[in-house]
C-alpha cells in the first residue's frame, strides 16, 4: 500500500484516499470479528456474542513488522536491535515517514505539499536500502505491485 500511494503523493494530492487510508488507525480491519457462542448458544449475561474486530492502519502495521523483521536478522545475541544495520534503516524510514503523517494527517490537508513528498521520496531510497539488507527485492522489481490478502490468519503464505 505504501507503494501503490507514489502516483497520489508526486501529484502533491495530500487528500487522496489511498494515502490518508494509509495512515488512518480505523482503516483497515486486521482481524474480522468473530462470533462467541459456543455449539450456537451464548454464554454471556447479556446475550451478546458479537466479536469486535481488530483495526489498525497499515502504516502501524508496516512499522511493526519491518522493526521484527530487521531484528530478525541478527547474527548473534549480544548486539542491542538498535545497533543492527537493519533496525537502524528501519528506524530512519520510521523517523521520514512519521514526518510525512505529521504533514498529511491534518483536519485540512494541503493540495501540494513539497514537504511530504520530500519525505516520501526519501523514506523510498531508505526502503529500497533495508529491503537490500533484509534480503528481499527492490521495490522496482515487480513484485510489491500484485494485491495479496493481509489478513490475520486467512493464509501461512503470501502468495
Amino acid at each position: 500500500k505504501y507503494i501503490l500511494m507514489g502516483p497520489a503523493v508526486v501529484a502533491g494530492d495530500m487528500s487522496e484516499a489511498g494515502i490518508q487510508t494509509f495512515f488512518d488507525i480505523n482503516g483497515v480491519v486486521v482481524v474480522a470479528a468473530k462470533r462467541k457462542d459456543i455449539n450456537g448458544s451464548c454464554t454471556k449475561k447479556d446475550r451478546d456474542c458479537k466479536g469486535r474486530e481488530i483495526r489498525d492502519s497499515r502504516w502501524n502495521d508496516m512499522k511493526a513488522s519491518m522493526y521484527l523483521l530487521g531484528n530478525a536478522f541478527r547474527i548473534n545475541q549480544q548486539k542491542a536491535p538498535d545497533n543492527l544495520p537493519t533496525v537502524r534503516a528501519a528506524k530512519a524510514f520510521f523517523k521520514e515517514m512519521d514526518a510525512m503523517e505529521k504533514c498529511v494527517v491534518t483536519k485540512k490537508p494541503k493540495k501540494f505539499d513539497k514537504e511530504a513528498i520530500g519525505h516520501y521520496a526519501a523514506g523510498l531510497e531508505i526502503l529500497d536500502t533495508y529491503l537490500d539488507l533484509v534480503e528481499l527485492p527492490p521495490i522496482d522489481s515487480g513484485h510489491y505491485d500484485k494485491e495479496f490478502n493481509t489478513l490475520v490468519g486467512e493464509s501461512a503464505r503470501i502468495t
